[in-house]
């Protein structure tokens, strides 16, 4: 069985020390497109299951044939399985990452407020986390009409501008930071001691104390992912050596 990583630009991707941690006789490859039709066609011949990163999760959604309520609720997929049929089924393990983080650093505060900044396929599955376990969420973004609807889809959430971040830091236990770039409120959030979550692993924008790195949540995540992708069990104490490096 072969597997790998469809994105673009990949080349930096820790997902293959990852894999090969937890599956060291397993093939992992990056499948590096532009074009995400050429590196779906790629996984069709030759792959069991592949991750996927930005910026395709919103087209690895739409290319799945089954997909769970909660990746249709998001609208995005970051693992394509194919089935033995050959249909494809998708899920999103950015979502299960985020439930596990929140639920094990917010676990007193069950009606806790999350401020989510960003609305792409990472935002959306760290807001509809968020929801799922009972939090309000407010979600801020350049496009408020992309977070409105969104916001309106999941319940128990608003939407804002990124203008808005400073106001709402202050009724927020944690910040979850989506943006793929720091923005000038990054200060800010880095010098709260509210608990802090971010997505980007490669060039953090944030961090401080109370900070949960990137790295975390790729780990989290994978640790659900893997077991999707394979049907196995992955060994969790190998990858956890990769927070440190």
């Amino acid at each position: 069985m072969k597997f790998g990583l469809i994105g673009y630009p990949i080349g930096h991707s820790l997902s293959p020390t990852l894999f090969k941690s937890a599956y060291p006789d397993l093939s992992y490859d990056l499948i590096e497109k532009e074009n995400f039709n050429e590196a779906l066609t790629i996984f069709k011949e030759d792959y069991k299951a592949v991750n996927v990163t930005a910026p395709f999760k919103t087209s690895a959604f739409l290319a799945a044939d089954h997909t769970d309520a909660t990746v249709s609720l998001i609208g995005a997929a970051n693992i394509l399985r194919k089935e033995e049929d050959g249909t494809i089924s998708a899920f999103n393990t950015d979502f299960d990452a985020v439930r596990d983080i929140l639920e094990r650093h917010l676990s007193g505060k069950p009606h806790a407020t999350v401020l989510v900044i960003g609305c792409g396929g990472a935002g959306r599955a760290a807001a509809a986390a968020a929801s799922s376990l009972g939090m309000e969420v407010l979600m801020a973004n350049r496009s408020t009409d992309k977070a409105v609807h969104f916001c309106k889809k999941i319940g128990n959430a608003r939407a804002f501008a990124l203008e808005r971040i400073p106001d709402l830091m202050l009724s927020a236990d944690a910040v979850i930071y989506t943006l793929p770039i720091a923005i000038q409120q990054c200060g800010l959030i880095s010098s709260s001691d509210i608990l802090k979550v971010e997505a980007n692993y490669r060039n953090p924008s944030i961090g401080g104390t109370n900070y949960i790195s990137g790295k975390e949540w790729l780990l989290v995540q994978a640790i659900s992912g893997y077991q999707k992708m394979t049907g196995e069990k992955p060994d969790e104490s190998r990858p956890e050596l990769l927070i440190n490096t």
